[in-house]
């Protein structure tokens, strides 16, 4: 009679466990044969898409592995701080780490009938990232990698819908794969609701590291309601770049398709931040607004970055701004500047991408 050994029937039995986990995360993806060093993949479903599952734009995969309960003991298990998985080839992990999607390594612990998961990337890039895994390689065919007992594949399964896979075969700008072929340069947003416009620009604050540190009541300074306005003191971390269409050539002279672009602006350190999301209005200067410029000033505050939910071409924009909070705002930034910033942080782009609207669209 055939017969089947005890490893498969283990590993039959936790791969349906795993798949009976997986299941309301998305649907099944699978190789018909298993050249790809991959257990099963997963489109994941939209987060928060309702009685009817939508799938997403996330794909995520994973190699499983099993630890019987005569190897590992719970008691074994709850003593360590850690699980090591050895016999891993090289080759294999090297592919993972190289994947353009996430690709996770799974281990169903039997004695606790848990499973633990974590991203291959993660697990590389601590024992030193490639560098280390191109020096493994030279020297032995399988490796170990080792994940911490709280690595749960319920945590993961909540951070998935967090990933984003990238198309790298657009046109560079700069060197940097943008995911798209638009023009970071000579494009320009459609006014975003009020709401949408305050997210987006809190984004992209976040994604330079800014920490807030004081709320500033600006709309009382003012001499009109101008829309809503808020604005905030805070620390810029990393130095937010930006320029403005208003310097930057979008044709050609006729003799030579060289165009000129508009010189960087930048900002670092403390700064105040002004986001008029909704605009009806544009500012003047006030004895109140020279009041609030020279205080903070006194404080160490040298630049304001001013974002308004309008074309940069609104002169009564650009320049009031400029004038009721001069000299520390020297070109504040519209929906044609701020597309530079969105088009070039391609994470941000990509999380507002179904909101985005454009008034002018050129593509590379």
């Amino acid at each position: 009679m055939p017969e089947v050994g005890r490893q498969d029937q283990f590993e039959q039995v936790y791969m349906a466990e795993l798949r009976r986990l997986l299941a309301p995360h998305g649907e099944f993806i699978r190789y018909e044969r298993d050249r790809a060093g991959l257990d099963l993949g997963l489109h994941l479903y939209e987060s928060g898409s309702g009685p009817k599952a939508t799938p997403g734009q996330v794909k995520v995969w994973f190699q499983a592995k099993g630890i019987e309960a005569t190897t590992l003991t719970a008691d074994d298990f709850a003593a360590s701080q850690s699980l090591a998985i050895s016999g891993l080839p090289v080759r294999h992990i090297q592919y993972w780490y190289a994947h353009p999607e996430p690709v996770y390594l799974v281990v169903y612990v039997e004695a606790i009938k848990c499973f633990l998961a974590e991203d291959v990337r993660v697990l590389v890039d601590l024992n030193g990232g490639l560098p280390w895994l191109a020096k493994v390689a030279k020297v032995q065919e399988t490796t170990t990698l080792t994940l911490t007992k709280t690595a749960l594949l319920t945590d993961a399964l909540r951070r998935m819908p967090d990933h984003r896979s990238l198309r790298l075969d657009g046109p560079e700008f700069r060197g940097r794969p943008l995911g798209h072929r638009m023009d970071p340069l000579r494009s320009e947003l459609n006014p975003l609701a009020a709401d949408d416009f305050g997210k987006l620009v809190q984004r992209l604050l976040g994604a330079h590291e800014f920490h807030a540190e004081q709320e500033v009541d600006i709309a009382p300074m003012l001499d009109r309601s101008i829309g809503q306005v808020n604005a905030m003191t805070g620390r810029l971390y990393l130095t937010y770049e930006w320029t403005t269409p208003l310097a930057t050539e979008f044709g050609f002279d006729g003799e030579s398709d060289f165009r000129l672009e508009s010189a960087p602006n930048s900002a670092h350190g403390d700064v105040l931040v002004v986001v008029h999301s909704d605009v009806s209005a544009s500012p003047s200067a006030t004895f109140e607004t020279l009041q609030l410029v020279e205080r903070l000033r006194e404080e160490g505050v040298e630049r304001a970055l001013v974002f308004f939910n309008a074309s940069d071409r609104d002169a009564g924009l650009l320049g009031g701004w400029r004038t009721t909070l001069a000299p520390l705002v020297r070109v504040p930034q519209g929906l044609g500047s701020l597309a530079f910033n969105v088009l070039t942080a391609t994470s941000v782009y990509l999380e507002f991408l179904d909101r985005l609207d454009w008034r002018i669209a050129n593509f590379r």
